[in-house]
């Protein structure tokens, strides 16, 4: 072993092992090391749940500098003279927690929790790297982080309101001396006032060996590359980024580490150019420009800069340098590099040098025809020329998601203007786009048109734009948009540069075409009662556990310590979406190192069957017998000695098909067949055809929605260990019970012999429900074949593929109206997209939802499902509420465009009166009651709502988020506008929560005789909505004690036996009646016993002890009983603003106000972070959030964080305000309150509406009025090509 082979994680110093495999990443290390505070989600960059700061040797200078990295990406063996820092490192419940780790618990930045700790070292890698920084630089380093569950708001404002003084006054590091006591500030910290480290480094080298090369200069460089054989490849990384998105063979090919190399560092600028060594970072390469730009000639460095913020994430670029990237653009056609089009736009050369030491400079455009390996060429330096003054630079991006999305289009314009001359073009322009296909760049035919030519000729403009469309001829791919939008697109980067040129020229009416959208700086506003009469109930504190997620000791079943002996589960998975299995032999794979065993439906010793619900009924095999459904599904299951061996076991089991069949992906497709058997009842009410014969406007439409992926951060897990008493299972469900009883199913053995325990779950929305299931009958399978712990976790991709999502959904309807504006009649087919089995459908759920807060006295709703060639979809957040509601907006808006009416005076009108009935959601309280065990329970139809709140909740929002004003602003914006549109929406929703009658939960609340304290255990699971933190206030407040002395404990289905499924917003609910009650029934009987003290005047603690001393049982268990926990409507409303650029379909959601019905909330700053929460997850769902599929094979194609784009804290709105209804105690909530985990997600579809009214205003600008039908997501492609722009709008004077 190397002495100087080492590194440092939070002050302890590790050494780098002989032969460390290239694709050994940082992470894995880290949990080997039980440093699992570091989580991870994707592994490829794109999430952020990995990220660690790293102080890095900088080889130019000497001097190491602190960065935020992906320890996903980062090669261990990269890591030599690395000092790192984990979320460990910062602080913990025992030293004391960093002012980063406490500000984000204590301002409400955490729910599940899985996420945090990568936020956290995003920002304490800003805060390291920088001497002080600005609100915006906080926004912008968050560019990656991913959040399924806060919204975002609280994260971004916890961070903006940390300074460098906060970090100077922090002693809660770590001492470097490791295992000691903190100091308090008084010893030499690694950074004490956040400044870059001015301590010098000496440059480590790892061992070399077959695979993996570190030279420390350029001349040792070129003798590595010497000696490697001709013809065999290799690998030179600096942040072997690109792995994430190209792969990487590792095991066939040698890999040269080229950061630690001086020659390669240097960062030069003269009169005449800059120059930048090839090892130098992105996010270098951003700070280099930014302060280079003020230098004459380099104005336009400015512009890159700020463009390549949009480039990948923070920590991708502070690992990734420019070389690499373009690089990778040389050896991969099809990679999307935005750096190489910009840099082709810039008249950027690159300097190449060989093994003899010889150089040679390239333009990026001769860079394509050389290979670089093949060659042994070296990229060494990358020089950028100084540009004069009446040169035009402007580069664009266009992509699903404004930061870490990979370019649809990218572009840039490189223009000699004569402004004296109308604005003429001297001598030939720089036009060029990337990712129009795999060979073009320059648009030359279009360069011709332009050359010479004025930018003020109407005539000239024209003919470039259709120059482009002839020359530019995109490739087609299932993962890309429409080649129509390309051209476009292109056509119109071209116009927004010829608009920004001649400025005031053109009429002011087309101006605002010029430029791109900017993105503010965030706000939010959060407003709600006190309530300090009850407190701790009802006081607005932090999640519980929120500081132990911030600083990564809150544990999660996927970070469960590696046991002795355990095994590893990997599914084989179909390579196939309709096809019958002929054979399925894993001999190959048996004898290969590591592996154990191969678990298939042989081995199945009770039923093939996880769906172990009596209705309805639909069994759901493990593993398929005959033929497979979807791709992806599961075949058999991999046992192997750790997971190595299973990705080099996996390809070795070998599938053959026959008969296969084209799969059905879509629900166009699925109704060309007869629909299934067993399909829900409709909803009916009144007389439609009587209604629509006294309707005077009749409307008839359709809209589609298409699913989403739950995106938990935590992966689906199963760990299965096999004791004397059966099998102990720690599984990551929000079901405790069926889990139990569906492995038990699978197995064939009694339910007793299963034991389930959760603690937490790192988010849940519904898919851990039952397509846990899956994961947890293989791991228990595969531990009873092999008598071994067991380990199933999926990786992100076979996660997006083998389980399902959000049902796709389309709604046919047609609706009348009388003169007045009032509904008549509503008919409608509701058709839901189920997968390849029927087990989890909403679409029953969601027919007699679709009403709202609206009247209408007759209705013929149809629900449907169909089967498709996918993974079995399944429930996620607000399922059939959501598509009942969002259907009956859409179709209001489309009454009310037909008849001339404002949409909200329509929806006004038509507001249901007080005391309406509400029909009840029966498939769902039947689901409920199966799931319950009691099928012969009497459901009723109907529900009375007393009060319709949404009247005055409109009014107060009117008032609050003056709409009234900014509508008229907006009015006016658009008519002053045809490229910049603004849309403002409000949208009214009354939420059903329909618990059935009999729903139980078990809790058992126990105080501890000694000091009072009490724990707590129910059935329900934390899965960031906050039901731990809901039920210890309702224990503190029912028990009158602090809420310091309650705990709440992880279930277990012993402790918490036949508890129900937490979903549908009924878990905190349910669990805090029964949480509560047991307190109730507690304090009386405590209080009972005080009376007959002879000093009763005594302590809590006294009373609990002296009780269990004189035999008083101090435990309550209890389950919620028949119709006790009641049901009720939950209103909502919201406002919400967009701006669209017409000319990209790229927006900002300017604003959003939502008042919404908490009743008397338990815990406000809980209810506000699902408020936000939900809301943000539903933008993504109806805007950048859009599955994908082969349509050969079936394959889910989006099943990468690069192809799938959930928002990020820069796609929320901009001003975020949520208000809790004021003084509105919910009379029969439990302790006065409503629900809050699933209403707000209805209310992102007022982004939608908004983007209608903004799309309408553009559409009218080129003469097309009327309803246009507009289904969902509303992707840049899809926005872009509603607004209509014909090539021949694009005009400079109206």
């Amino acid at each position: 072993m190397s002495k100087n082979s080492t590194f440092k994680v939070n002050g302890t110093e590790y050494e780098i092992a002989d032969g460390t495999w290239a694709g050994s990443r940082l992470v894995d290390f880290l949990h080997e090391q039980q440093l699992t505070g570091t989580h991870v989600t994707c592994y490829q960059g794109g999430c952020g749940a990995c990220i660690v700061t790293a102080s890095i040797p900088d080889p130019a200078s000497g001097l190491s500098q602190s960065y935020s990295v992906n320890s996903c990406l980062v090669p261990l063996a990269s890591c030599a003279g690395w000092e790192i820092t984990t979320i460990e490192g910062l602080g913990n419940s025992h030293d004391g927690y960093h002012v980063i780790q406490d500000t984000l618990a204590n301002k409400a930045g955490t729910q599940c929790g899985y996420c945090s700790p990568g936020f956290v070292m995003n920002m304490y890698g800003l805060t390291q790297n920088n001497p002080s920084w600005t609100e915006d630089d906080v926004e912008k380093t968050l560019d990656a982080n991913i959040c399924r569950c806060t919204g975002y708001r609280p994260i971004v404002e916890a961070f903006k309101s940390i300074t460098p003084s906060d970090i100077e006054d922090s002693h809660l590091a770590r001492c470097s001396n490791k295992g000691k006591k903190c100091c308090k500030g008084k010893c030499s910290k690694s950074s004490p006032t956040g400044k870059p480290k001015e301590a010098k480094c000496k440059m480590i080298k790892p061992p070399a060996n077959d695979s993996w090369h570190m030279p420390l200069t350029l001349e040792e460089l070129y003798n590595i590359v010497a000696s490697i054989p001709a013809g065999e490849r290799y690998s030179l990384i600096c942040g072997d980024t690109a792995q994430a998105v190209v792969g990487a063979d590792y095991a066939s090919s040698t890999t040269i580490f080229t950061r630690s190399v001086p020659e390669l560092a240097k960062v030069n600028q003269t009169a005449d150019k800059v120059i930048f060594g090839a090892n130098v970072t992105i996010s270098q390469l951003i700070t280099h420009m930014k302060s280079m730009s003020a230098s004459e000639g380099f104005s336009y460095l400015g512009h890159l800069a700020e463009m390549w913020h949009h480039v990948a994430g923070t920590s991708v670029r502070n690992l990734g340098s420019w070389a690499g990237n373009i690089a990778c653009r040389i050896a991969h056609p099809d990679f999307p590099s935005d750096l190489f089009p910009h840099l082709m736009v810039a008249g950027a050369t690159v300097t190449l040098g060989t093994t003899d030491g010889s150089t040679t400079t390239h333009t990026m455009e001769e860079l394509l025809g050389i290979d670089l390996v093949a060659d042994r060429k070296i990229i060494l330096e990358l020089t950028l020329p100084k540009m004069a003054d009446n040169v035009v630079f402007r580069v664009f991006k266009v992509s699903a998601r404004s930061h870490n999305a990979h370019s649809y289009i990218n572009g840039g314009f490189r223009m000699e203007v004569d402004a004296a001359t109308t604005h003429t073009v001297v001598g030939t322009p720089v036009i060029v786009y990337g990712c129009i296909n795999t060979t073009f760049f320059r648009a030359t035919a279009t360069e011709a048109v332009l050359a010479g030519k004025s930018l003020e000729d109407q005539t000239v403009i024209q003919a470039a734009v259709e120059a482009l469309a002839s020359e530019i001829t995109p490739d087609e791919s299932p993962l890309e948009p429409n080649p129509a939008y390309k051209v476009a697109i292109a056509q119109n980067m071209l116009y927004k540069t010829i608009l920004g040129i001649i400025g005031d020229v053109a009429s002011p009416d087309v101006i605002s075409g010029a430029t791109d959208l900017v993105r503010p700086l965030s706000s939010g506003k959060q407003v709600y009662d006190e309530n300090t009469e009850i407190w701790p109930l009802g006081k607005p504190i932090p999640k519980l556990e929120a500081h132990i997620q911030c600083s990564g000791e809150a544990e999660y079943a996927v970070l469960a310590p590696e046991m002795t002996g355990e095994l590893f589960g990997m599914f084989v998975t179909s390579t196939q979406g309709n096809a019958k299995i002929v054979s399925i032999d894993p001999s190959e794979a048996l004898g290969m190192p590591g592996v154990v065993a191969f678990v298939g439906i042989d081995d199945i010793t009770g039923e093939n069957n996880i769906n172990n619900q009596t209705w309805p009924g639909v069994p759901e095999p493990l593993f398929p017998s005959d033929r497979v459904s979807y791709y992806g599904q599961p075949i058999g299951l991999l046992v192997t000695e750790g997971r190595s061996p299973a990705y080099a076991a996996l390809g070795a089991v070998k599938v053959t098909y026959d008969d296969i069949q084209p799969p059905v992906l879509t629900i166009d497709e699925a109704l060309q067949q007869p629909l299934p058997e067993g399909q829900p009842e409709p909803f009916v009410q009144g007389d439609v055809e009587a209604g629509f014969a006294a309707s005077t406007t009749i409307v008839e439409g359709a809209m589609g929605r298409n699913g989403q992926y739950h995106f938990t951060m935590e992966p689906q897990v199963c760990i299965a260990t096999p004791t004397d008493e059966g099998l102990d299972i720690l599984a990551g469900t929000q079901w405790a019970s069926e889990t139990q009883r569906a492995i038990g199913q699978v197995l064939g053995i009694p339910d007793n012999q299963v034991t389930v325990t959760v603690k937490r779950v790192g988010g849940a929305f519904g898919s851990k429900i039952d397509r846990c299931n899956i994961i947890a009958t293989a791991a228990a399978l595969a531990a009873q074949k092999t008598r071994k712990r067991v380990r199933v976790s999926l990786d992100f991709d076979v996660n997006t593929t083998l389980v399902g999502w959000r049902e796709p959904y389309v709604c046919t309807y047609k609706a009348g109206v009388n003169a007045e504006g009032i509904l008549q009649a509503i008919e409608a087919t509701l058709t839901s997209d189920s997968g390849y089995v029927a087990v989890d459908v909403s679409s029953g759920g969601a027919a007699p939802i679709m009403p709202s807060c609206y009247s209408c006295p007759n209705w013929n709703v149809k629900p449907q499902f169909v089967l498709t060639n996918t993974a079995n979809n399944t429930w996620c957040r607000s399922p059939g509420t959501l598509e009942g509601i969002l259907f009956m907006e859409n179709i209001m808006d489309h009454i009310a465009t037909a008849i001339g009416m404002d949409p909200l005076e329509f929806r006004r009108k038509n507001l249901m009166p007080d005391g309406s009935s509400r029909h009840l959601n029966r498939v769902v309280h039947r689901l409920r009651h199966a799931m319950a065990g009691n099928l012969n329970a009497k459901i009723p139809r109907e529900v009375t709502i007393p009060n319709n709140l949404i009247s005055d909740m409109i009014d107060q929002l009117m008032v609050s988020a003056d709409v009234d004003a900014r509508k008229a602003d907006i009015e006016t914006f658009n008519k002053n506008n045809k490229w910049k549109k603004r849309g403002l929406a409000v949208m009214p929703q009354m939420w059903p929560y329909m618990p059935p009658s009999v729903y139980p939960f078990s809790c058992m609340v126990s105080i501890n005789c000694r000091d009072g304290t009490v724990m707590v255990s129910h059935g329900g699971v934390e899965s960031g909505q906050g039901i731990n933190t809901k039920v210890a206030q309702c224990a503190a407040y029912e028990l009158g004690i602090p809420l310091e002395m309650v705990a709440i404990k992880g279930s277990t289905t012993h402790t918490n036996a036949n508890s129900q499924c937490t979903g549908g917003s009924l878990g905190s609910d349910i669990t805090s009646f029964c949480v509560s009650t047991a307190c109730k029934n507690l304090k009386d009987r405590l209080e009972a016993f005080r009376q007959t003290l002879e000093k009763p005047d005594i302590s809590w603690a006294e009373l609990v002890n002296q009780a269990y001393f004189s035999g008083i049982d101090i435990c309550e268990r209890y389950v919620n009983k028949s119709d006790e926990v009641k049901s009720y409507g939950v209103f909502g409303v919201a406002a919400t603003e967009v701006e669209l650029d017409i000319l990209t379909g790229q927006f900002l959601v300017l604003r959003t106000d939502i008042i919404e019905d908490a009743g008397r909330s338990m815990s406000p700053m809980v209810d506000v972070g699902q408020v936000e929460g939900g809301f943000v997850m539903g933008q993504g769902l109806f805007t950048t959030e859009e599955p994908l599929y082969d349509p050969a094979t079936g394959q889910r194609l989006t099943n990468s964080t690069w192809h799938y784009k959930p928002p990020l804290a820069q796609d929320i709105p901009v001003d975020f305000r949520v208000t809790l209804l004021q003084n509105s105690p919910n009379p029969i909530g439990v302790q006065l309150s409503k629900v809050t985990g699933e209403p707000p997600l209805v209310l992102s579809f007022s982004v939608v509406m908004a983007l209608r009214q903004a799309i309408t205003s553009a559409r009218a600008d080129g003469g097309t009025t009327g309803w246009f039908q507009m289904d969902t997501p509303l992707t840049v492609e899809r926005l872009q090509r509603l607004c209509l722009v014909d090539p021949s709008r694009l005009v400079i004077t109206s």
